[in-house]
């Protein structure tokens, strides 16, 4: 499988694996649902979360013509979630449910590859999490810990930063999502495109994950208008002092 088609299935859509959590172990991916969660664990007659759309019971069992056995060990995140004092950190998929999930949408995954396309989903989420504590440093008002509240995954809803950016000549993200996040009290969402990088040597998967506020109120659209002139102080400062 090449490296871009393992970063596609890795931030796709599959309902058995995602960030029912996100983790910073090496690489790792996401699998989507119905709802665009390429990695949310869904059997079908699972009672879901609406929070992600996740099972409540996550499929563990191999897959009808499956091969080879596929681990069930989960990794968890760093990610916190909102609401959820029994699990405090998402949880990313394991290899069998990625898998199953995978299959439930269509794919054709192939056991071999699991094990890289889990670890590039986590990798990809704990990128995307920190790339939205970057926004969140503008915040320093609210001193409690962010928290992840929902998330869904939109491939086939291009953002108009995508759409302006493809008018003029740039690649199409192959994929994104919309992340909602709890800031002391207050949901704040989150819109990330996923573009597919330039290959680079040592590197099997290159990827840019363009994260910013959606915009929804002036607060956000304030904080989109100075992350510039913070970035640049913030890249200044440490040689300054």
């Amino acid at each position: 499988m090449s490296a871009a088609a393992v970063a596609k299935l890795a931030t796709a859509d599959t309902k058995d694996a995602s960030p029912s959590g996100a983790s910073t172990p090496p690489p790792a991916t996401e699998a989507k649902n119905e709802k665009g969660c390429v990695s949310c664990p869904v059997g079908p007659q699972s009672a879901l979360n609406p929070a992600n759309a996740m099972p409540l019971q996550p499929n563990q069992a191999p897959a009808d013509g499956q091969r080879k056995p596929l681990s069930t060990a989960r990794v968890e995140s760093t990610i916190l979630t909102a609401g959820n004092a029994e699990d405090p950190k998402w949880v990313y998929p394991s290899e069998q449910m990625f898998f199953n999930a995978m299959r439930r949408k269509g794919f054709d995954p192939k056991e071999d590859d699991m094990r890289s396309v889990v670890a590039i989903h986590n990798t990809v989420n704990e990128r995307t999490w920190h790339e939205i504590m970057r926004w969140e440093a503008l915040h320093p008002e609210c001193t409690e810990p962010r928290k992840l509240a929902r998330f869904e995954g939109k491939p086939n809803d291009p953002t108009q930063t995508a759409r302006a950016l493809n008018f003029i000549g740039y690649n199409k993200p192959f994929d994104r999502h919309d992340w909602v996040l709890e800031r002391c009290g207050k949901e704040v969402r989150y819109l990330i495109d996923f573009y597919q990088g330039k290959p680079q040597p040592g590197k099997p998967i290159s990827m840019y994950i363009d994260a910013r506020p959606a915009g929804d109120d002036a607060e956000a659209i304030w904080d989109r208008v100075r992350m510039p002139f913070e970035s640049m102080w913030r890249a200044w400062r440490p040689a300054s002092a």
